[in-house]
């Protein structure tokens, strides 16, 4: 095995540790990705009829923010909910029962299935930050999907947390938040091939009493593993944090740019 491929792997060993050891606190506290889960299902309102029959599957189902809403608007659908995390996995399923229509279960949303024109609609929220290619990946499970069908993600793009950057920019400190998706790509991306790809932009902002409530806030939900660079030591974090809170008058406040990403397969 190469140490590429080891390093991967250990890196999604700590990502999955990292939310599977916080499921409950997360499925209680992650207040922004349950806002962006609202908003992708409410999107989806205008094509409940529309949808091709077949399976619908969940990329990143976590706690089921996403599940929940698909279970309501698509009765008539089989949901797939999965989720790289087995103790997600188990908490989602805790919070639907024994409902038949739903079939939860671990899959790595890195590794596509090789079925192709399989699923009425492949969804995600808050999972394409995580994947090594997103646009790759996107790509080839928008293979996966009927044609008539809807690739549909919500995802934090990679304008995200320009405080953060500009801090660290004036100490002089790398900015440690991990790379975001970079849509423009994943959209060219998308378009090659029969598909109408179709996008959507917004600034979503969350409020902390300081900075080191946003950071402490990000490893408490499990989102805080790193995926490149060096960590800031522990004097390095302090400098920032100070730095952040003597710079801001009142709450202290994190910009997501948020990306809703549509794309439809067409008919070959």
């Amino acid at each position: 095995m190469s140490e590429k491929v080891a390093s991967n792997d250990d890196l999604k060993q700590k990502i999955i540790s990292s939310f599977g050891s916080v499921a409950g606190y997360y499925d209680q506290h992650a207040e922004l990705q349950q806002q962006i889960a609202g908003r992708l299902i409410a999107s989806l309102e205008p094509w409940v009829n529309i949808i091709p029959p077949g399976p619908i599957i969940e990329l990143g189902c976590g706690t089921g923010f996403v599940t929940k809403g698909l279970i309501n608007l698509f009765p008539k659908h089989e949901i797939q909910a999965t989720d790289l995390s087995e103790e997600m996995v188990d908490y989602c399923r805790a919070q639907f029962g024994n409902d038949e229509q739903l079939k939860v279960a671990v899959q790595d949303a890195d590794e596509p299935p090789y079925e192709k024109s399989y699923y009425g609609m492949t969804i995600s929220s808050f999972l394409a930050n995580w994947l090594k290619d997103p646009a790759l990946s996107f790509a080839k499970w928008l293979e996966a999907t009927q044609p008539g069908g809807l690739l549909l993600a919500a995802f934090p793009g990679n304008e995200s947390f320009p405080n953060w950057r500009r801090y660290c920019r004036e100490l002089g400190l790398p900015f440690t938040g991990n790379p975001w998706p970079d849509v423009e790509e994943i959209v060219v991306k998308m378009s090659v091939g029969p598909s109408q790809v179709d996008y959507y932009e917004d600034t979503v902002t969350q409020t902390f009493d300081s900075a080191r409530d946003f950071f402490n806030h990000r490893k408490a939900i499990g989102a805080s593993t790193q995926t490149a660079g060096r960590s800031l030591t522990a004097d390095e974090l302090s400098l920032l944090v100070d730095h952040w809170d003597s710079s801001t008058e009142g709450k202290v406040k994190v910009n997501y740019h948020i990306i809703f990403l549509a794309v439809k397969r067409d008919y070959e």
